[in-house]
């Protein structure tokens, strides 16, 4: 009878999961397209329209204008190392000191969340508990308590835009739980995998040591290991609306079922061809931020590591325009409450 029981509740956790997930994805890429029309973000790779254009040969057409490569070493960029590539082939348009190591800051947590997808699907539920909370004063959070229910979508949702570690605290326990018991607690052997995840997609000077990226001995990352990584994750289906969302509203079941608003701390998101990628900031590590962006011509990753300037540096190196104003985020629901 017992088992039973348990059978039942994990069905309806699993059919509650599912029905988040769609509604998710659903409300997701109606803000996403909203806020992108016509810029065919969603595009990454081949075959991003499926139109098919019929050309009358009668007529002359005249060859397309070429594009004149920026002279990127003459900028004035702050940050001490830069991995600028085209999004789709990876190829290098611009580098500075890529292979230096540097402290990640919340950069980590793009591998923070292709591991946790290794092993959790987005519609797992999880509660939250006393050791995945964070003191807001003191850390970058998304407004998480203990006993709170949320699906792991969300958790990716709270771990990119406000950059929350309580996210990441939660992610790292859930799916270290699940993975195979090596004697160590469930954060060490998520960590264990981070590095596992890193190695396979082809990050080979860098390591990680917490799920967050704080400033930790023995944790850094590369440029162009970042580079690698941000490609990575612009692959990932579940992942790619999530980082060019500028805002998104996310319910939370649990004792004190809420609402939580959350804002992108990358503020370029809301420039049109800006679709993602981070940001990261601590005392060790500096203005860190990657880039993704499209226009008509290329679509471009830029990685900037150590700035003091990172979103003039972005500006200079994609040469995208100043905003006349300062432009306001209108959060989305994305889900509904969870048990």
């Amino acid at each position: 009878m017992k088992r039973s029981v348990q059978q039942q509740s994990r069905t309806r956790s699993t059919i509650l999961g599912v029905a988040l997930l769609v509604i998710s994805l659903i409300a997701a890429g109606w803000t996403f397209s909203r806020l992108h029309t016509h810029s065919n973000l969603l595009g990454f790779g081949a075959g991003a329209s499926d139109a098919t254009v019929t050309v009358d040969a009668s007529h002359a057409t005249p060859l397309p204008t070429a594009v004149a490569t920026p002279d990127y070493a003459a900028l004035n960029l702050s940050a001490k190392s830069i991995e600028l590539i085209d999004a789709e082939t990876g190829a290098v348009r611009f580098e500075r000191d890529p292979a230096a190591q540097h402290a990640p800051a919340s950069t980590a947590k793009i591998v923070t969340a292709l591991t946790a997808l290794r092993s959790a699907r987005p519609e797992d539920v999880v509660t939250i508990q006393d050791a995945d909370v964070v003191d807001p004063a003191l850390e970058s959070n998304m407004g998480l308590k203990t006993g709170d229910t949320v699906t792991v979508h969300d958790l990716l949702v709270g771990l990119f835009l406000p950059s929350g570690n309580d996210a990441a605290n939660a992610l790292a326990r859930f799916t270290g739980e699940r993975l195979p018991d090596d004697g160590q607690p469930p954060v060490q052997r998520f960590i264990a995998e981070m590095n596992a995840e890193a190695a396979r997609i082809g990050m080979t000077q860098s390591h990680f040591v917490n799920p967050s990226g704080d400033d930790a001995d023995g944790q850094v990352v590369t440029a162009h290991d970042l580079g690698v990584a941000a490609r990575a994750l612009l692959a990932e289906p579940a992942l790619r609306p999530i980082v060019a969302l500028p805002a998104a509203e996310v319910r939370v079941g649990g004792p004190d079922a809420r609402v939580i608003s959350l804002t992108n701390t990358n503020e370029l998101v809301l420039t049109n061809g800006v679709y993602g990628v981070k940001t990261g900031t601590t005392d060790k590590a500096g203005q860190c931020l990657i880039v993704a962006y499209r226009q008509a011509h290329e679509n471009l990753i830029a990685v900037i590591l150590d700035s003091t300037d990172r979103y003039a540096d972005a500006r200079a190196l994609l040469d995208i325009p100043a905003p006349p104003a300062t432009p306001v985020a209108t959060p989305v629901s994305t889900t509904i409450a969870a048990p």
